[in-house]
């Protein structure tokens, strides 16, 4: 992470929920590779990307993956659990924080989790 990103103001607790569920995610879904977190500041506008080298997901699981209760069947390794939760909680979250949630990725290729974050929510007063 750049050591002169802003402050902001924000709900610390439930960032860090999504940022633990994306981490974990990409954990969980890389049996072998790496995975990687990086922030970025551009017009006053976080960006956070959960990036891992894992199996990747479908086209078509990408459009269902945000939704309740739903996961991708092509990137499920054998045994892993969960309810299909995590992502739609997340994304929650962050749209309650006035951002958004998306995936990149390709099957085989890996998968980046990127979500955007205001540096200064509206109305927030400016610290001098």
């Amino acid at each position: 992470m750049p050591p002169d990103l802003p402050l902001a103001h924000g709900d610390e607790r439930r960032i860090s929920q999504v940022l633990l569920n994306l981490v974990g995610n990409a954990i969980k879904f890389t049996a072998a590779g790496e995975v990687s977190v990086q922030v970025t500041v551009e017009d006053d506008w976080f960006t956070v990307a959960v990036s891992d080298t894992g199996p990747g997901i479908s086209e078509a699981d990408q459009q269902k993956i945000f939704e309740q209760f739903q996961q991708a069947e092509t990137s499920r390794p054998p045994l892993q659990g969960g309810t299909g939760l995590g992502l739609s909680i997340a994304k929650r979250i962050v749209e309650m924080h006035g951002g958004r949630m998306w995936v990149e990725s390709s099957l085989g290729q890996g998968s980046t989790f990127r979500f955007t974050l205001p540096v200064r929510v509206e109305g927030q007063p400016e610290v001098a």
